[in-house]
């Protein structure tokens, strides 16, 4: 496929989405990444409001990694310009569309083949491209795409059907979310390939010399968590299942990283139960620093509700750490032996409580993570999606 030129439609350019594209790079002669960019959340680095604060994920700053790009991977910006309410999000697919086509004609960009991450509104904007320009099209649905747009009301059913039913090849990340497609009545073959990480930017570091860099001095037991501080990540579960285990042992310290629009919340929260010194929020941080905190930590914890196929959990695997989460999503798939981690039902602060517990008891086997994880790498996960690009063209 020396020849051949890849055209991506996505959300973000980083870690999951950036990562496996650079690594098949050298499989093609030229690679577009047209990505949808929000100049309205600019402003969350000017104005120190919440509701700013909270859409700073969507600046260019931290939704797009520019460091270390192939020669051949050209990153192009789709402004858009709307308000985050639903009324408008409906329309987003038809302005997410029509931009990139007068992208595609005034750059005259050449391509063989589209990939599109998330049905929407990628995914529409990949088909559109697709009926004008008459190639194949690749559509991968990650998480809320698929699990939950499509079934909040007949208008994002129907919608959301007529993209993925427009795919040439469709993909998703877990088995139960290709159970969600066929509950959508997609009838055609789903793909699973599951999400993964790099091995060049996750690896195992001991843990005294993570702490030593972080200047992290505190010598209680580190339980770490990542992501966005939203309802859907169940962080006030975490919360109170950390209330419950503060009464029989204090030997911990939840670090917190990430922002979003529960912040304000969760710190009321860690208030009302006096954890102020067992929880920290530590705001966002740089995605090549958080090898250094998973290797400070003893293990990662998840409290989500809802998951695709979390990338932190490869990532947490990939330094060696144990995953404590629940059984939502694709994370009962890799989950799969207690010797990788211990899963609990969502919104269920006891058993949450109870399995970080046994975490803090368990003695871990980096070893049997480590090698566990290399299945993972997006190394060698790239070779199937390669794979299947050639079988299209």
């Amino acid at each position: 496929m020396n020849k051949t030129n890849l055209l991506v439609l996505c959300h973000t350019y980083n870690s999951f989405i950036k990562d496996p594209i650079e690594i098949i790079s050298k499989e093609f002669n030229k690679i577009f990444v047209l990505v949808r960019y929000k100049p309205i959340a600019e402003l969350s680095n000017i104005i120190p409001l919440p509701f700013f604060k909270s859409r700073r994920k969507h600046s260019k700053r931290y939704s797009i990694d520019y460091t270390n790009i192939p020669e051949n991977v050209e990153v192009i910006l789709v402004p858009l310009w709307y308000l985050p309410l639903n009324f408008f999000y409906k329309f987003l697919g038809h302005k997410h569309a029509k931009a990139v086509l007068k992208i595609l004609k005034t750059r005259k960009i050449k391509f063989d083949i589209i990939h599109a991450h998330f049905g929407w509104s990628a995914g529409y904007a990949g088909m559109k491209v697709k009926e004008k320009y008459k190639k194949p099209l690749v559509i991968t649905g990650h998480g809320y795409d698929v699990y939950d747009l499509p079934f909040r009301d007949k208008h994002w059913r129907d919608r959301l059907r007529e993209v993925f039913m427009n795919a040439d090849r469709l993909i998703t990340v877990s088995l139960k979310n290709r159970e969600y497609l066929i509950k959508l009545g997609i009838k055609k073959d789903v793909y699973v390939f599951p999400n993964g990480f790099s091995s060049l930017i996750f690896y195992y570091i001991e843990k005294l010399k993570a702490k030593k860099i972080l200047n992290l001095l505190d010598q209680r037991r580190i339980i770490l968590s990542v992501g966005n501080l939203e309802k859907v990540k169940g962080y006030d579960i975490l919360i109170k299942a950390l209330n419950i285990l503060s009464k029989s042992r204090k030997d911990f310290l939840c670090l917190i990283i990430g922002e979003g629009t529960e912040e304000g919340n969760l710190k009321k929260l860690i208030s009302k139960y006096k954890l102020d010194d067992y929880v920290k929020l530590l705001g966002r941080k740089p995605h090549n620093e958080l090898v250094y905190w998973f290797g400070a930590c003893d293990f990662f914890v998840s409290s989500s509700l809802f998951e695709g196929n979390p990338t932190v959990m490869f990532e947490s695997l990939g330094c060696g750490k144990p995953f404590i989460g629940t059984k939502v999503g694709g994370i009962p798939d890799v989950i799969n032996s207690p010797h990788y981690g211990i899963l609990s039902q969502p919104e269920d602060e006891k058993e949450l409580a109870k399995n970080i517990f046994k975490g803090l008891e368990e003695k871990w086997d980096s070893r049997k993570i480590l090698e566990y994880s290399k299945l993972y790498t997006w190394q060698n996960l790239t070779q199937d999606l390669i794979e299947l690009y050639q079988k299209l063209l």
